[in-house]
């Protein structure tokens, strides 16, 4: 258990570049300019983030967007 997001991470990094998909945002031409307007356009989405284990706020979306810029 300790070690499944790992695991699985780099099992979907595996897919991702096995089948092409790009290797994150700034792939398909969004940057650190445009993380406001992906939390701003994220946020008010609540029938998806309801369904999160725990409460989303902007500043968790911003992270998550930063971090999904580049996976490889």
């Amino acid at each position: 258990p300790d070690d499944a997001g790992p695991i699985l991470g780099r099992a979907l990094v595996d897919l991702m570049r096995a089948t092409g998909i790009p290797g994150g945002l700034a792939a398909v031409g969004y940057g650190e300019d445009d993380v406001t307007a992906l939390v701003e356009g994220t946020i008010v989405q609540q029938r998806l983030l309801g369904n999160a284990p725990r409460d989303v706020s902007q500043d968790d979306l911003a992270g998550v967007f930063r971090r999904a810029m580049r996976y490889w």
